[in-house]
């Protein structure tokens, strides 16, 4: 089992929508907030499905953002990973693996609360 090595607390900026070259519907979430040893930081999550599909409870998604480091240096992200809705509950469960441009690899897992707008968990290394 891997090391939790932080938290984190994002608060929800806004979504795009959009369709990609299958003609697929991609939904993108911005979030704003704070990770420990990161900083401040800026990511978005993009989820992508079939029209028909609009009403799924799982899925795959990505992650892209950015940490702004209080030395004033700036670190990447980018993760692929999982969501799902549990049965009669308002939330996304989020399951992310990270790679970052310093060359750590995390894992992440949190929720993100669709009525307060908040994706909060934790951080793991990954060996």
């Amino acid at each position: 089992m891997s090391e939790q090595i932080g938290e984190f607390s994002l608060k929800h900026n806004g979504n795009t929508y959009g369709t990609n070259s299958a003609g697929e519907m991609t939904t993108s979430a911005n979030f704003i907030g704070e990770a420990s040893g990161f900083g401040a930081v800026w990511g978005t999550i993009t989820a992508t499905n079939a029209l028909s599909d609009a009403g799924a409870t799982s899925g795959d998604c990505e992650w892209v953002g950015e940490a702004f480091l209080e030395d004033g240096s700036v670190l990447g992200g980018i993760g692929k990973g999982t969501w799902e809705t549990p049965e009669n509950e308002h939330v996304w469960k989020v399951t992310m693996h990270v790679n970052i441009s310093n060359g750590d690899k995390h894992r992440s897992e949190g929720s993100m609360d669709l009525e307060t707008l908040i994706y909060s968990g934790k951080i793991y290394s990954v060996d």
